[in-house]
């Protein structure tokens, strides 16, 4: 299993919950579902200050509306330190920025709709 990145919000006109997946160039793509434990769930991104990453280690992320501020602080952050994360934990470079880029992403999107972003 991998686990995926969307944006979700509530829609007044259907009074339901929508979700949007932009699968387009692997934007949806969170890592393989190790990564709960190995990469977000760890040590070396606890200690940079994240606090909604690590959740999923323990289930699947949900930030809402008024959390998009602080989540996309959180991602920015990690961004800034991919050099360290990539020795402390050996994922590439490339693959956490592109990661953390569809975390960016999908907020963006949430914000446009008011909604949320969900990693699961």
């Amino acid at each position: 299993m991998t686990l995926t990145v969307f944006s979700f919000w509530n829609d007044p006109e259907m009074g339901t919950r929508q979700s949007f997946m932009d699968s387009a160039k692997g934007r949806s793509m969170a890592g393989v579902e190790q990564a709960r434990w190995d990469l977000w769930g760890s040590e070396a991104v606890r200690r940079r200050g994240a606090t909604f990453l690590p959740r999923l280690a323990q289930g699947d992320l949900w930030v809402e509306n008024e959390e998009l501020d602080a989540f996309e602080k959180e991602v920015a952050t990690l961004m800034t330190g991919l050099a360290g994360l990539h020795s402390e934990l050996d994922y590439r470079v490339d693959m956490l920025a592109h990661y953390l880029d569809n975390f960016l992403r999908a907020s963006e999107h949430a914000r446009s709709m008011g909604g949320g972003v969900c990693i699961q």
